[in-house]
């Protein structure tokens, strides 16, 4: 029977927010919030006061009234400039321009009204204080300027959360999520992985390994605020809460387009390529994109979009050396070494000792090749490129990061009390990195889906409820991709029995030859026909059967493989009412690793010798 309607965990998370709305907590948030005291010119309070506070850019206005101690808090409110102001009758209206409010701040604006009619205005131009007296947080804020005048390698927004006071770009052994161009950043001492990411007041953390989600481009971003110290309205890590503001469209139309170039044409050759005389090493990088928004018509005063598109392509050539048996070698002639190879399968006791035979000239009888080793060989290990034993191969693969970003953000303004927001990005990033032996690749993806969607009513003059629905799902497969074979067809050619043949990612036995060289792992012949394989794996519980151009088992066979490398996203729902109302946070699903099959890598040169004796020991079988 096909099941209809509200999924029931999400049912569940709807009626328990409901059931909090009486309460009072702070949700976190990006938005920011305006409070003030309003006197007379003795210094006496002013209640009932009309508040009325108006955006400059998009020109919505919001309006409060003080209470009976003078007191007024306008509350939420965007980051971005306002004008402040304040009447009453028998005074002069006053107004406080150009009042700047940071993402998740709580500005404190105080206003003295003068004795006059209300038709009197008395306009005041100046910054507030920049002492921060309404909560114990201790940060800064990274503002639009600031985005669009500091130059920025690569142009990813956490490379200036450096500007802040004691932080560090110490990032030890973790790189996971950093295939965006996101640095790992220590603030006050803390580990990397204590930091804690939102946007528009949505969780935007990797949860498997904490690392930042989605990487806005710099163009979508309005601000963000790098705080310590925080409130348990921000209390979910011990490091620095990173609270990014997207950009709203505003009641102009703007817009921007970009292109910044790098390539080994403006670039000194490398010290190491000199030395080698390799010459320059290719490179390319090419990082683009177009941001606009506006107004919809008709609608010039209430609703505004924006959308922001960036791509960035890199690529880069390398000079992998690697050491690989000769075609002597392979049919076990090692008469080219010095030490003496002995047959393991003779010996004769002496002592505490066992005396072997040696083979003559150093050369091992065909007939004592393991026909597994020998298919594993002509698979998976090319003939020298380069004279000599050793470092004689040469991959110059190159290496790549493709990324590909999409933000769109729709807000609307429904007469006095109700105003809407919605926002998206979507992530897809693609990082393929060669290894010595020209057959593997190591493949990183970093793809991110998040959203957020928020409603904000004005209940009464005091009150305000706002929901907020979002949704994170970062996906980060590891894997290293076999052009030469598959799992399957490995086994088969070398007889070797395993009780699995179909797993994730499709590894072959990892072998190696100590001090030598290596080659295993897996994947699939085509790599971009293996990354839709793994796409296809990990929508399997979406679809009867995984579709695609490469055939795969049912999914009741992958269920047993690929599911405790699965990761659900997070979803979020968060109620409450004024500023001081409980939110509700549900995360669902598992963060557990995915598999990481081992890359090739060349050992120390004075041990070949001694590998060279261990690959005759193989090939004996």
């Amino acid at each position: 029977m096909r099941r209809t309607g509200i999924p029931a965990f999400l049912l569940s998370v709807l009626v328990a927010a409901l059931a909090f709305l009486p309460t009072a907590a702070n949700a976190q948030t990006s938005n920011a919030a305006i409070v003030g005291d309003v006197t007379d010119e003795t210094g006496g309070l002013v209640p009932g006061a009309e508040i009325t506070v108006t955006n400059l850019a998009t020109g919505v206005q919001r309006s409060a009234s003080t209470n009976e101690r003078g007191a007024y808090r306008v509350y939420p409110v965007q980051p971005g400039t306002y004008d402040v102001a304040a009447s009453s009758d028998g005074f002069k209206t006053r107004v406080m321009s150009d009042i700047v409010v940071a993402v998740a701040a709580t500005v404190k604006v105080d206003m003295a009204l003068e004795l006059g009619q209300v038709t009197e205005t008395v306009e005041v131009t100046g910054q507030v204080p920049v002492l921060q007296t309404q909560d114990a947080s201790v940060g800064g804020t990274v503002t639009t300027s600031e985005i669009e005048r500091i130059p920025v390698n690569g142009r990813n927004y956490t490379r200036l959360i450096l500007m802040m006071p004691g932080t560090s770009g110490m990032t030890y052994s973790q790189s996971r999520g950093t295939q965006s161009g996101t640095m790992l950043i220590s603030v006050n001492g803390a580990r990397p992985q204590d930091n804690n990411f939102t946007m528009d007041g949505v969780d935007n953390n990797m949860m498997m390994m904490n690392s930042p989600g989605g990487s806005p481009p710099m163009d979508a971003i309005q601000e963000f605020r790098v705080a310590t110290n925080n409130n348990a309205e921000f209390g979910r890590s011990m490091g620095a809460n990173v609270n990014i503001a997207i950009k709203s469209g505003t009641r102009d139309l703007h817009g921007s387009a970009y292109w910044y170039v790098r390539n080994d044409n403006f670039d000194a050759n490398d010290f190491f390529a000199n030395r080698a005389e390799t010459g320059r090493v290719d490179f390319r990088q090419n990082q683009y994109g177009a941001a606009i928004g506006g107004p919809v018509p008709g609608l010039r005063d209430s609703t505004f979009w924006f959308v922001n598109y960036e791509g960035f392509r890199r690529g880069r050539g390398s000079n992998l050396l690697a050491n690989f048996p000769t075609q002597s070698q392979r049919q076990g002639d090692f008469s080219e070494l010095a030490q003496k190879i002995y047959n393991p399968l003779t010996g004769v006791a002496d002592g505490d000792s066992v005396v072997r035979d040696p083979f003559p000239n150093n050369a091992i009888p065909q007939s004592l090749h393991h026909p597994a080793i020998t298919a594993f060989l002509d698979i998976m290990i090319p003939l020298p490129t380069r004279p000599g034993l050793t470092q004689n191969y040469v991959n110059t693969a190159s290496s790549s990061n493709d990324r590909d970003f999409i933000v769109a953000r729709g807000d609307h303004t429904a007469g006095d009390k109700d105003s809407f927001s919605v926002r998206y990005l979507d992530q897809t990033v693609g990082q393929f990195s060669p290894s010595s032996n020209p057959h593997l690749t190591r493949e990183n993806d970093f793809d991110v889906r998040n959203l957020s969607a928020q409603w904000t009513r004005l209940l009464d003059p005091s009150s305000i409820l706002e929901v907020r629905f979002g949704y994170n799902g970062p996906w980060n497969p590891n894997c290293t991709l076999n052009d030469a074979i598959d799992r399957p067809a490995f086994l088969d050619r070398t007889g070797i029995e395993m009780f699995q043949r179909d797993v994730l990612c499709s590894p072959i036995p990892n072998m190696s030859s100590d001090g030598e060289f290596s080659a295993g792992g897996g994947g699939h012949r085509d790599r971009r026909q293996g990354l839709a394989v793994h796409r296809e794996l990990q929508q399997k519980r979406r679809q009867p059967l995984c579709q695609g151009r490469r055939k795969l088992q049912p999914p009741a066979l992958l269920h047993e493989y690929v599911e405790p490398h699965e990761r659900e996203p997070v979803v979020q729902w968060r109620t409450h009412v004024a500023s001081n109302r409980p939110h509700i946070r549900i995360q669902h699903g598992d963060d557990a690793a995915r598999p990481a099959a081992a890359v090739p890598e060349v050992h120390r040169r004075d041990d070949h010798e001694r590998a060279h004796q261990r690959l005759a020991v193989l090939l004996a079988g």
